[in-house]
C-alpha cells in the first residue's frame, strides 16, 4: 500500500479536476443562456457520439480488408439490447440486457 504524502495529494488533486470538469457543465448549462443555433447543436451530440461509438464497436477493420468486418460477438450482444430499447425505452435495461448477452456470448461462444 502506498503511503506517501505527494500520492495522496496528487490523488486529491486528480480527484477534485475530474469531478469539477465532469459535473460543472451540467450545473453551468443551466445557468447560461445559449443562442438556438447552439443549443440544437448540443442536443444532437449525445447521439452522434453513442452512434459514432456503436459503429465503431460493430465493425472492425482489419488490415487484410479493404472493408470493415462485421463483429459477430458484437452484433449478437447488440441486438437483443436495441429490441429492448426499442419496446422499453429504458437506458438502465438496455445496458443490463447488453452485459448480460455479451458476458453470455464470451462465456459460451
Amino acid at each position: 500500500m502506498i503511503t506517501s504524502q505527494p500520492f495522496y495529494t496528487v490523488l486529491i488533486f486528480a480527484t477534485g479536476v475530474t469531478l469539477l470538469i465532469r459535473i460543472l457543465p451540467f450545473f453551468l448549462v443551466n445557468i447560461i443562456k445559449f443562442p438556438k443555433w447552439l443549443e440544437l447543436f448540443l442536443h444532437y451530440l449525445p447521439l452522434t457520439m453513442m452512434t459514432a461509438l456503436f459503429f465503431d464497436n460493430l465493425f472492425d477493420k482489419t488490415s487484410a480488408s479493404i472493408f470493415p468486418i462485421l463483429n459477430f460477438e458484437n452484433f449478437f450482444a447488440i441486438v437483443p439490447a436495441l429490441i429492448i430499447g426499442y419496446l422499453k425505452k429504458l437506458l438502465i435495461l438496455v445496458v443490463l440486457v447488453g452485459i448480460v448477452c455479451m458476458a453470455g456470448i464470451r462465456f459460451f461462444w
